[in-house]
C-alpha cells in the first residue's frame, strides 16, 4: 500500500519545487522589469542614441555617394556657444575676444570664430567638434533620416528657425529670403529661441553655420569612417543661418571654408562621447 502513494507524493513536492522556480523567475523578471539603463545627464547637453543612418544625397556632387553609417551614441550641445560662453573661455585662458557685431549679444551665438578657435574652447571645456556624419544624424533626426530637420513634426513648413528671412529685406532688400517667413531677427537671435528637435537640440536649421571638425573634400571617400581625409585647407560648415536659406536648410548640405577665416555668420557647438550608462529602479 505504502508503494501506492509514494508517486503522489513525489509528485506533489516537485510541483512545489516547479512552482517555487517560477516564483523565483518571475520576482527576477520583476526586479529586471523595475530597472532602467539611462546615460547621466550634462548640463547644457542632449544624449543623442546611436544608430544606422544614410549619410548625404543625390542632390549635388559633393553630397555623394549616399552611404550607410553607424554612428555611436554621443552627447550634444542643446544650443550653439554663446558670447558670454566663449568669453569665459577667453578671460580665463588670456586669449583674444573675437570682436562681436554690434548687434550680437550675449545671449547669441559666438560669432567671429575660426575653426582653430573653435576647436581650443572644446579642447578647454573637455568636448569636442562634431564630426559632419554626426552632425547629419541629428539634423535627420537620427535613422529617420529626414531630409529636412523638422520634417514629419508640428513645425516643418512653419518654423525655420533663424534664417534670411522678410526682415533680412530691411538690411538687404535684394537678398534671397524664404518668402511669406518672417523670424523676427535681422542678424541672430538668442540661442535656444525656436523649438528644438526630436533629440531636444536646437538652431541645427539656422542662426549660424556651425564648424565640423572635418577637413572637407569633394564627395565622400567610403574607405573612411568618418568618410573624410585626415589633412587640408577647408574645414566643413554645416547648417543655414540668419543670412542663409534654400539649399542651407537640408540636413545633408554641406560646404567648407578655410579653418583660419572668421565671419559673423559663423560660429559651432561641441559634442562628447558617450559616457557609461547607470542603472536606475523604477515603479517602486
Amino acid at each position: 500500500m505504502k508503494s501506492i502513494f509514494l508517486v503522489p507524493l513525489i509528485l506533489i513536492v516537485s510541483s512545489c519545487s516547479i512552482i517555487s522556480v517560477f516564483n523565483r523567475s518571475a520576482n527576477v523578471t520583476a526586479e529586471n522589469s523595475a530597472q532602467k539603463t539611462v546615460h547621466p545627464e550634462i548640463e547644457g547637453m542632449a544624449f543623442v542614441p546611436g544608430g544606422w543612418f544614410m549619410m548625404g544625397s543625390n542632390k549635388k556632387k559633393n553630397e555623394q555617394p549616399v552611404h550607410k553609417v553607424f554612428i555611436e551614441g554621443f552627447y550634444m550641445d542643446k544650443t550653439e556657444v554663446t558670447v558670454s560662453e566663449y568669453r569665459r573661455f577667453a578671460e580665463q585662458t588670456s586669449r583674444k575676444m573675437p570682436a562681436q557685431p554690434e548687434w550680437n549679444f550675449d545671449s547669441h551665438p559666438v560669432v567671429n570664430v575660426s575653426w582653430e578657435d573653435a576647436n581650443a574652447y572644446a579642447r578647454w571645456i573637455g568636448k569636442r567638434l562634431p564630426t559632419e556624419a554626426e552632425w547629419e544624424y541629428v539634423a535627420r533626426g537620427g535613422d529617420n533620416n529626414y531630409e529636412y530637420v523638422f520634417q514629419n513634426s508640428k513645425q516643418y513648413g512653419r518654423n525655420y528657425e533663424n534664417i534670411a528671412d522678410e526682415s533680412m529685406r530691411t538690411y538687404n532688400y535684394h537678398f534671397p529670403v524664404v518668402n511669406g517667413y518672417d523670424d523676427g531677427y535681422v542678424f541672430t537671435s538668442p540661442v535656444g529661441l525656436f523649438a528644438p528637435n526630436k533629440f531636444n537640440i536646437h538652431d541645427l536649421n539656422g542662426n549660424v553655420l556651425e564648424w565640423c571638425s572635418d577637413w572637407y573634400k569633394d564627395s565622400y571617400d567610403l574607405s573612411s569612417d568618418p568618410s573624410t581625409p585626415d589633412k587640408g585647407n577647408y574645414k566643413v560648415i554645416r547648417g543655414a543661418s540668419w543670412n542663409r536659406s534654400g539649399n542651407y536648410m537640408r540636413a545633408a548640405f554641406r560646404t567648407f571654408y578655410n579653418y583660419k577665416v572668421r565671419f559673423d555668420f559663423v560660429g559651432f557647438r561641441c559634442v562628447k562621447d558617450a559616457e557609461l550608462p547607470i542603472t536606475q529602479n523604477i515603479g517602486h
